[in-house]
């Protein structure tokens, strides 16, 4: 099935990956109150109209704006441009049937053909469900959508098309019938919304090869408008196809001017954005301009002295024409003005830059004192009393190593004061002292601290040891 799955899945997929990356799984984020002022209904018709124009850059800022409303729409929209895109460029036409496609939940779909005035097949009609017989023929357990419902002396294509399958002696429980559609466009509705309520994975058109590459454009969308609808993933898959070859040549390279245009004009009614997409047909809007940048802070904005910072959480959205546009744009940001080195409060800066224009935003951060860890060695815990004299070895060591602990380091004897050693950078953290010799037997306790200094925390390790 895999070897299936048309280019323009793959390259949804890959979009749809980014698509995520780059937002980070945060589009669902409320925006700035004026990126709301755009409904997600323009944002399509937008989105189909810079599409159409060949304005890739233009149409991605549309689809990530869509995420100001509603981050399900956005990542459907960026895969569905990117599909529609690679049938552009070019698409294989399957002149036979092919191999390989799943054996269970596969469904062909016809597409229907005018009929005669007095309800009759066209030889159009006739040669597409030829191919269908062909294809039920190689997968037995596969079965078959006829699509049409423009009526002729009382009879639907879809109909048509059921009894002629009956008569090649096709199994009635293997078709099934959309009869509403009058058009491509509701060819693509009818039917995918069919095949939202059966058992169906997956599916591959059957029509002329002058017509698969619209089609197939317009019965993506219909399975963005499945989705839309439901708020849940369908994964059902447009696999090959099977093509009458009445076009020479169909399907390589790219599609002319007029002919994405036409194709767009469909997505446009599919969706019901047709007016909105008209208007920007009459009166093509200018390129979006830079207009702000909004930032939502790192999850973490308090750091230790000499700690990194991090990015986790942040979002940096870039904002265009005072809001009709918004995309995230956190990984293009560059991000200043961000220091450890000593304790304070400070601001990083994003800046993005688009075309001529760049924009900044900011947000606070606060740096404390660097943590720190004392450990204390002995030369022994266990004392003859009057004899022996401790060694004990103290060294401090900072939460990072880029800070090398300064300062004073106290040595104790049960609650006493016996030393104060002073560390300097020489002293790489650390500090020995002998104790007195202990006259009473029992338990004592040792107690090493480090005072800390300017950047470094100050630590404390208490040590019992036993004299006999």
């Amino acid at each position: 099935m895999g070897r299936f799955r048309t280019a323009r899945a793959l390259v949804a997929t890959m979009v749809a990956t980014a698509f995520l990356a780059v937002t980070g799984g945060v589009v669902a984020d409320a925006p700035s109150h004026a990126a709301q002022t755009v409904s997600i209904s323009s944002l399509k018709a937008r989105a189909i109209y810079f599409q159409q124009a060949g304005k890739t850059a233009d149409r991605d800022l549309a689809v990530s704006s869509m995420a100001a409303t509603s981050a399900w729409e956005a990542k459907l929209w960026s895969g569905f441009v990117a599909s529609w895109s690679s049938i552009n460029n070019a698409m294989t036409m399957n002149t036979s049937v092919p191999s390989g496609l799943p054996g269970k939940g596969h469904v062909f779909v016809v597409l229907g053909s005018a009929l005669t005035s007095s309800g009759k097949m066209s030889a159009k009609f006739e040669r597409r469900l030829k191919l269908a017989v062909k294809a039920l023929q190689k997968y037995p357990a596969a079965t078959v959508l006829v699509s049409g419902g423009a009526a002729r002396n009382g009879v639907t294509e879809g109909e048509a098309g059921r009894k002629w399958l009956l008569a090649k002696g096709v199994d009635e429980s293997r078709i099934a019938v959309e009869k509403k559609s009058s058009s491509t466009i509701g060819n693509a509705k009818n039917s995918m919304a069919l095949l939202a309520t059966s058992n169906a994975s997956s599916y591959s058109l059957i029509s002329d090869s002058s017509h698969l590459r619209r089609a197939s454009v317009l019965f993506d969308a219909a399975s963005v408008l499945v989705q839309e609808g439901t708020g849940k993933a369908w994964s059902m898959e447009r696999l090959a196809n099977v093509a009458y070859p009445d076009m020479a040549g169909a399907g390589q390279g790219p599609l002319s001017d007029s002919s994405v245009a036409y194709t767009a004009g469909n997505v446009a009614s599919l969706f019901g954005v047709s007016s909105a997409y008209n208007k920007l047909v009459s009166a093509p809007p200018t390129t979006p301009v830079l207009t702000g940048l909004t930032v939502t802070a790192p999850a973490k904005v308090t750091y230790r002295v000499g700690e990194n910072l991090s990015t986790k959480g942040l979002v940096v959205k870039a904002v265009y024409d005072k809001g009709a546009y918004a995309k995230v744009v956190t990984s293009a940001a560059t991000l200043s003005g961000f220091d450890s080195t000593a304790v304070g409060t400070g601001e990083t800066t994003a800046s993005y830059t688009d075309g001529e224009v760049t924009k900044t935003s900011s947000f606070r951060y606060s740096v404390i004192r660097a943590a720190s860890k004392l450990s204390v060695k002995l030369s022994t815990k266990t004392i003859k009393r009057k004899k022996t004299r401790v060694v004990a070895k103290a060294t401090v060591a900072a939460s990072t190593s880029r800070l090398v602990p300064t300062g004073t380091m106290r040595f104790f004897l049960d609650g006493k004061l016996l030393k104060s050693i002073p560390l300097t950078a020489g002293s790489k953290g650390q500090a020995r002292f002998t104790y007195p010799k202990i006259s009473k037997a029992g338990k004592h306790k040792i107690v090493v601290k480090y005072l800390g200094n300017d950047t470094i925390e100050p630590a404390r390790t208490p040590v019992t040891v036993k004299a006999k």
